[in-house]
């Protein structure tokens, strides 16, 4: 159990750390600072269906989709499905009965767990990739604090 949450915490702690970094060196007339205006706002989905724009702030802008990102994999590492860290997690705390033995092997062994998360992933439902939208929303709030916007 250690290990599966050793990774989502340092993809958070690194994300974080990278956000950080970013708001303390980043001019707030560079384009990163606008994307990050933006990205606070709307969240990944936004950045994901109307692209990056580039500019000559390629450090700030280098540093801010990179802690976006590893914060949205720490956190996306923690659903419980069994192809992600959060399944193993949910495997091991579950009981043993003969109905998780069934889950597990339907779920891990035969690969629905990674079907279901890239159908979550790619699928999208109502305008926009539900698995992006649960995690802004989730995100959402540390993302201003970090971000400051």
């Amino acid at each position: 159990m250690v290990v599966a949450l050793v990774g989502p915490l340092v993809n958070i702690v690194l994300g974080i750390g990278l956000l950080i970094l970013w708001r303390s060196t980043a001019s707030s007339t560079g384009i990163s600072h606008v994307l990050a205006q933006d990205f606070g706002g709307a969240g990944a989905g936004y950045v994901l269906q109307h692209g990056v724009p580039m500019g000559n702030d390629g450090l700030g802008l280098g540093l801010l989709l990179a802690g976006a990102s590893q914060l949205y994999l720490g956190v996306l590492s923690l659903v419980p499905l069994p192809p992600l860290d959060g399944g193993r997690l949910l495997f091991a705390l579950g009981p043993h009965s003969l109905g998780w033995q069934r889950a597990r092997h339907y779920l891990v062994d035969q690969n629905v767990g990674l079907v279901v998360v890239l159908l979550l992933l790619v699928l999208p439902l109502g305008g926009q990739l539900l698995l992006l939208q649960v995690l802004d929303s989730l995100l959402a709030p540390l993302l201003r604090v970090l971000l400051g916007v």
